[in-house]
Formats: C-alpha cells, structure tokens, sequence
C-alpha cells in the first residue's frame, strides 16, 4: 500500500486522537474496572448502572482511537474521524441543554468542556480537509455484506435518534432506570456505530474491518457484563420485563456484528 493510495492523517489529527486515547483509557477501563476510583473525578454523579456503562462505551471508543493513532492514515481514520465527530458533537450539544448537571467549581468540568469543544471542531475540519479522498484500499462488498451494514445503519441509527428525540419511550428497554439526561447522552452508544457502519458500505479495507469490529466487541460485551456485575450487588434489573430482553438483545446484535467484521476481515468470508 503506497502513500498515495493511504496517505497519512495530519500530525494535528493524530496528536488529538492520542490525546483521546489517554483520556478515554483512564476513564473507560477505569470507569469499567475501578469505578470508585474514578467517579470522584467525573463531571457529575455517576450512580453504579451508569458508571460501568458509561466505561464500556469509553472502552470502545478507545479501541477505535487506539487504532487510529496507531496506524495513522486514512484508512483506518476514514472510519474512525466521522465517529469522533458524531460521538463527541452530540455529547457536547448534551452537556450544554444539560450545563445544570455540572458543577463549574470543579476543574474536572472545564477539562470536560474543552475536550468536547475542542475534539468536534478537529473531527469537522479533517472531515472537510479529506472530503475528496477515495477510501483507501478497500475491497468492493458484496449486495449482501451490505445490506448487513444498511440494518445495522438503520437499527441502530433509529434507535439512536428515538433516544434523544422521544428518550421517555425509548428509554424503556433499559435495564435500569435512566433520567433523561443519560438517555439522550447513550443515543452515542448506537448512533456511532451505525454512522461507521454506514461508512463501511462504500468499500471497507481490512483495517477498517478490524477497527469497527473490535470497538464493536467492546461496545457489544462490555455493557452485559457491566449490568450483570452491578446487578450481582444491587439486585434492580428486572428479568421478568420484555424490555431487559430486548435490551441485551440488542447489545448482543452487536457483539454479534463485531465478530462478523473480524470475519471479514480475516478474509473467511467472501466479500
């Protein structure tokens, strides 16, 4: 693979994202594994159930940012820029229809906010800076791998949006009882998945196979385990409620999607 056919990312892009990955390590792992070492140090009050989600989809994330800086070219920051942008434009238009959740006291909140700031406007002018470039190595998919990637688009896609547009009833399948703060803030959890897999749909390289796959591990196994380790003390989870259900349903879909995409990126299967 030559330069010019994936060329690197900006010395900008990558310094950022690796920025991104220190942050989002110590707070996914940290808020996954040692969420009372960590919570004292979040923006605003996280209770159990949402300190352990709230690591699993940073853990994620930190997959994709890990890859990105690593690698450093356009693929696999094709994939992984447009789901910077999304994930962290969207959290920081949250955090100030939400300003009253934060305490300004608190350097933890003005790091916060400078990150969220800062991090959209780099994803936006890259996205605008390649706007022009072709994906990088990609290997055309057949009609039915995308197809696959157009349901997960449009589940997840939908289910993201309902979030934050009609949080009272999407909310509803949680295993736990969510504000509706934390409801729109989780549409990032399913809206940048289906915005990588969107981007997928018009030619997918194995790195960027890789990248979504893993982070989508993550995203898929992380959550379950999380609720159950939680719950193994608190006892809130409901199991007898449908909407349980089709909540580890619909993170087993996904868990379930990440291990068709390292599938497909070992090359066992015909794209």
């Amino acid at each position: 693979m030559t330069d010019t056919s994936n060329p690197k990312i900006t010395s900008l892009l990558r310094f950022l994202t690796f920025i991104e990955v220190v942050v989002l390590f110590a707070a996914g792992f940290g808020l996954f594994f040692a969420p009372k070492l960590v919570q004292s140090l979040w923006p605003w009050e996280l209770l159990p159930f949402n300190a352990r989600f709230l690591g699993a989809v940073y853990a994620a994330s930190c997959i994709a940012a890990i890859m990105q800086t690593a690698y450093a070219r356009w693929s696999p920051a094709r994939v992984v820029t447009p789901m910077i942008f999304i994930f962290t434009a969207i959290i920081i238009i949250l955090s100030f229809v939400y300003i009253d959740q934060f305490n300004f006291q608190r350097w933890e909140v003005w790091v916060w906010f400078f990150l969220y700031i800062v991090l959209p406007i780099n994803a936006a002018y890259h996205l605008w800076l390649y706007r022009n470039l072709p994906p990088a190595d990609s290997t055309p998919l057949k009609d039915s791998v995308r197809s696959i990637l157009l349901a997960q688009t449009v589940v997840l896609g939908l289910y993201g949006l309902a979030l934050i547009a009609i949080p009272a009833i999407a909310k509803g399948i949680w295993s736990w009882e969510i504000d509706t703060f934390h409801a729109q803030l989780y549409s990032v959890t399913f809206l940048t998945p289906a915005l990588g897999a969107y981007v997928l749909t018009k030619g997918a390289s194995k790195l960027e196979w890789q990248t979504l796959g893993l982070a989508q591990l993550v995203l898929g196994a992380f959550p379950m385990i999380g609720v159950l380790i939680v719950d193994a003390s608190v006892k809130r989870v409901d199991w007898s409620a449908v909407g349980t259900w089709i909540w580890f349903v619909l993170f087993t879909a996904m868990l379930i999607g990440g291990l068709w995409m390292m599938r497909m990126a070992s090359g066992k299967s015909e794209k």
